[in-house]
């Protein structure tokens, strides 16, 4: 792994430096030390994610992706209703909360909070996805949730972000202007992959794996849960609980290599998904307590952090 020091100047003047972690055709991963999170350089222009997100990621790079949502339907209706769970304990059970779900993607999300009776809306970048959401009947607009769409959204008793923040060039912009429309002492909740960790680079170090988790195209961002939390905690809120979901890594260091073959990786995640929903039929307490545990020691293939907003001023500039 290289440990090259390097610099570069985004396009507002803003100064990113630290050591490269990985080299990709497309740029460098550095783990930098002004954001505090690992990210690729040179960022993308705004015009090139807006003409990634608005007219291909859907219709070309993930053109399967709403039919295997369809597939999976069962699955993700347990791994949000979890999610949903913490958030409303964290909310102390409030009736019929409101929630944003930013860049809800086929919608899932939302409609386990329409089945909740919650008050949900959502907003997403991609034509595509949003006319998916709307034609199950959830109130979805299309666009790029930032400061200047925020505001137009109205205030909200929680905010969720599934896989949202690797995907843009400015978190803290982000995490900011979510801070602004969620009401105080409201919940915010994040995931994103859990990258660069143990069994990721246990397998790279002993089995001579490349780092198949960087996708230098789509993924900009790179966090472990430490590195979320502090990003998170900069922009005004207050980690209060951490969680995941299944190891996918677990089955490379048991010989299982689906980097290299899609059908064996739909062939695991089947058996994941078999694992998660025996689980919940009967035990669904020691199934959270699992993911949980494996959160506390950075395990796990997501990082899914839940968070309070407790600084009225949203962080530091």
């Amino acid at each position: 792994m290289s440990m090259t020091e390097i610099e570069w100047t985004d396009e507002q003047g803003g100064s990113h430096a630290g050591p490269v972690r990985t080299a990709t055709d497309q740029g460098n991963v550095i783990d930098c030390r002004t954001c505090g999170f690992l990210h690729v350089i040179p960022l993308p222009s705004p015009e090139t994610l807006r003409r990634l997100y608005e007219e291909q990621f859907y219709q070309e790079d993930k053109s399967d992706y709403l039919d295997r949502a369809r597939e999976d339907e069962e699955w993700l209706r347990l791994m949000f209703d979890l999610r949903l769970n913490r958030i409303s304990r964290l909310l102390g059970g409030k009736d019929a909360p409101s929630i944003l779900d930013i860049g809800c993607g086929p919608g899932d999300f939302l409609a386990a909070c329409k089945d909740r009776g919650w008050r949900g809306a959502g907003i997403e970048p991609s034509p595509v996805a949003t006319a998916f959401c709307q034609d199950r009947g959830l109130d979805v607009r299309q666009g790029f949730f930032g400061s200047d769409t925020a505001a137009e959204l109205g205030a909200f008793d929680a905010i969720h972000m599934s896989e949202v923040l690797e995907h843009i060039a400015d978190p803290t912009a982000v995490l900011k202007a979510a801070h602004g429309i969620l009401d105080d002492g409201g919940v915010l909740a994040v995931s994103t992959p859990n990258d660069y960790n143990p069994f990721q680079e246990t397998l790279v170090t002993e089995k001579d794996y490349r780092e198949w988790w960087v996708v230098s195209d789509h993924h900009l961002n790179y966090f472990t849960f430490a590195s979320l939390e502090a990003l998170m905690q900069s922009c005004g809120f207050t980690p209060v609980a951490r969680t995941t979901n299944f190891p996918m890594e677990m089955f490379l260091l048991m010989g299982q290599d689906y980097t290299s073959d899609p059908k064996l990786g739909r062939q695991l995640h089947g058996w994941r998904k078999s694992f998660d929903l025996t689980m919940a039929a009967s035990q669904s307490d020691a199934l959270e307590a699992y993911y949980d545990s494996l959160a506390a020691a950075g395990l796990g293939r997501l990082t899914i952090v839940f968070a309070e907003k407790s600084d009225p001023s949203g962080g530091a500039s």
